[in-house]
């Protein structure tokens, strides 16, 4: 016949169970909680998706704590800011919800700092202190360096160093060179997006980024200027 378990055991064993189902619940939670589909905005129309989800995505991210994922999900809640003029002047409401965005990119880094697209998401907001573009260049490059082959957030990145004084860095020039392979070789339908950024580069960034383009691929290069022959 079996013996009955000592008391100390019995305890022990609720305990463990009470801290298993615990556990299981604050897994869980932030699961059925979170939105489905907030990941880094690539266009207009998803960020203003996401940026009705602020709410349960933030509620997510402080239940989940250490998780940074939930705490990146709910900084893209924020991503219209991204199509935001960097030097529009934002009413409270607005400047609020700039700061959380920025708070929840950097708490998701601080917890998990290998996430490219929360760099990048960070680079592309506008600028809320006098030292923000001197840390355009550290953000861009700790995008390039956590991914550093992956051609959705590539077009994001062109456009950002192009309006940025990061792209006289020689190292963030390696890296523009290395997205403009991926786009050119695997990714044509991001063509555009070369042009694009070629196009709303700061005047004195446009030289650099030609040069750069015809390294990799000279008639890709040609089509830079639209008024002189191909």
């Amino acid at each position: 016949m079996l013996s009955t378990p000592p008391a100390k055991l019995r305890s022990a064993l609720l305990v463990l169970g009470i801290v298993l189902g615990l556990s299981g619940v604050w897994m869980l939670l932030p699961e059925l909680l979170s939105p489905k589909a907030t990941i880094f905005p690539f266009d207009r129309a998803s960020a203003e998706a996401a940026a009705r989800h602020r709410s349960r995505a933030v509620l997510a991210a402080e239940i989940g704590a250490i998780r940074g994922d939930l705490w990146a999900s709910a900084a893209f809640t924020g991503g219209l800011f991204m199509w935001t003029d960097r030097l529009t002047s934002l009413d409270r409401t607005s400047s609020e919800q700039l700061a959380q965005a920025e708070a929840n990119a950097e708490m998701a880094l601080a917890l998990a700092p290998i996430n490219g697209a929360a760099w990048l998401f960070l680079a592309k907001l506008p600028a809320t202190s006098a030292d923000a573009e001197s840390r355009i260049g550290t953000l861009l490059e700790m995008s390039y360096f956590t991914a550093p082959s992956a051609p959705e957030l590539a077009p994001w990145r062109l456009e950002r160093v192009a309006t940025s004084s990061a792209l006289a860095d020689k190292d963030i020039q390696a890296f523009v060179k290395s997205d403009l392979r991926e786009i050119l070789s695997s990714r044509p339908e991001f063509q555009q997006a070369i042009i694009t950024a070629y196009r709303k580069a700061w005047p004195q960034n446009q030289p650099i980024f030609e040069s750069l383009v015809a390294d990799v691929d000279p008639a890709m290069a040609k089509l830079l200027r639209p008024d002189e022959p191909k």
